[in-house]
């Protein structure tokens, strides 16, 4: 037994050397499978094998200094981006793969929480997705008008700081085991009201920006087909799943892994036909297939792809930082202010609940709702994409959706992990692919 625990401890110390041998070899061996097709492929195949390693092994090594996986995964992006040693840069296949991470994980989410769940929390969620949107959006604008900016560029910094990364704070509350709890609960269920809020003023923000009219009938008409995406699958999709269960034998389905991914992807698809981001599609249906779930043997294997593409999805925020324009000190200065709003008005949104579910619960809700994440990068992109920011505002944004993604998870274990909370249901299953929560295994 001891040699083969010797063994295994060789076997990953070599994992872990492998990565800066193999990136030397990278420039030579995307070349060497003979055409520009075989380059190119062979590129990507490499680009992921650094993303993946990188992200597995840092998110390893922040769990063995107690901190949540997710600030390794940014900080691997981070390494091997283009910021730092180049390895990976930003294509449409590595975007595609880390959008199915936050598919895939938003999935497995939606798999814990049951309708009747969410809907026990319905008014504090409601109450904090609002003032989550208001506060940001105020503070915003105040920051663009004392700094000269136009009003729609003030708007649209408002904008950039109501969204919700809702996959990395899942993500934490997954490895700490209480996403089952009710202050989970609260979060998910803001945070789906935030996206359809959220993107429905960006779309109002975008037409302004183009010089389209913009109208009460197309913003009520956005916000409608929104909200009934929603309700449809939920209020639909529960009580049919529920009918087909108890008409259809658990053993005469087969294939059912594979069918549950299909529909996870297809309602990731219409959530994006609708205008919400494809990750609410994908929770919806996890929501609805969790009341099935526990007769169906697919928990493990959702959660082993959900632990090999989410650290991709996390790694590619990293990525995208660009460190070159944080050289600026009124860049740093300016995105430090920024983060400051965005914290305080996710914050105060959270306490507002404080009354009904008391501080412990408010102040896990308020941090829990920080993190901006992809969410924010899209946004702030497409404000640099249709030049209604330059490149230093667009930098100073980036600033503050990097400091609130990495700041929240540390924030969220220093409240969560000293208590064990009486909320919480345990989870399925803790391990992933490189070890336990703990930070117990490789």
């Amino acid at each position: 037994m001891k040699n083969l625990s010797t063994k295994k401890l060789t076997m990953k110390q070599r994992q872990f050397l492998s990565l800066p041998l193999l990136s030397l070899l990278i420039p030579n061996f995307a070349f060497a499978a003979g055409g520009d097709m075989h380059a190119e492929l062979s590129g990507i195949l490499l680009s992921m094998f650094c993303l993946v390693l990188s992200a597995q092994v840092l998110g390893w090594f922040m769990s063995r200094l107690g901190q949540p996986r997710v600030i390794g995964q940014v900080l691997a992006g981070v390494l091997v981006g283009p910021s730092l040693l180049g390895l990976v840069h930003v294509n449409v296949t590595l975007q595609a793969l880390a959008e199915f991470g936050a598919i895939f994980l938003m999935f497995a989410v939606g798999l814990e929480n049951r309708l009747r769940d969410l809907l026990a929390v319905g008014k504090e969620a409601i109450i904090v997705a609002i003032l989550g949107i208001t506060l940001p959006m105020l503070g915003g604008y105040a920051f663009g008008y004392f700094h000269d900016l136009s009003q729609i560029q003030s708007i649209f910094i408002g904008t950039t700081m109501v969204a919700t990364s809702v996959g990395i704070t899942a993500q934490v509350l997954n490895d700490l085991g209480v996403i089952n709890s009710k202050y989970a609960r609260i979060i998910l269920g803001a945070a789906v009201i935030d996206d359809i809020l959220g993107l429905a003023i960006l779309g109002v923000v975008s037409g302004m920006a183009s010089g389209e009219e913009i109208s009460a009938i197309g913003v009520a008409s956005t916000l409608g087909i929104s909200l009934g995406f929603v309700f449809i699958v939920l209020l639909v999709g529960v009580p049919l799943i529920n009918y087909i269960q108890s008409h259809i034998s658990a053993k005469k389905i087969s294939g059912g892994f594979g069918l549950i991914i299909s529909l996870s992807l297809g309602f990731a698809a219409l959530s994006g036909v609708v205008g919400l981001a494809p990750i609410i599609g994908a929770f919806l249906i996890g929501m609805v297939l969790a009341e099935v779930s526990d007769n169906y043997d697919f928990h493990d294997k959702v959660h082993a792809l959900e632990s090999f593409l989410a650290p991709v999805f996390f790694a590619m925020v990293g990525v995208q930082l660009p460190l070159a324009l944080l050289a600026d000190s009124e860049v740093l200065w300016n995105g430090t202010v920024l983060t400051i709003i965005a914290i305080l008005g996710k914050w105060l949104g959270g306490l507002a609940i404080a009354p009904q579910q008391g501080m412990v619960i408010a102040n896990k809700v308020g941090i829990g709702m920080v993190p901006r994440g992809e969410v924010g990068l899209i946004v702030v992109g497409i404000g640099l994409s249709t030049n209604l920011i330059n490149d230093k505002l667009f930098a100073e944004v980036v600033v503050m959706i990097i400091a609130t993604t990495i700041l929240a998870p540390i924030a969220l274990r220093l409240l969560i992990k000293p208590t064990i909370d009486p909320t919480a249901q345990p989870r399925i299953k803790e391990d992933d692919a490189l070890g336990t929560a703990d930070g117990k295994g490789f």
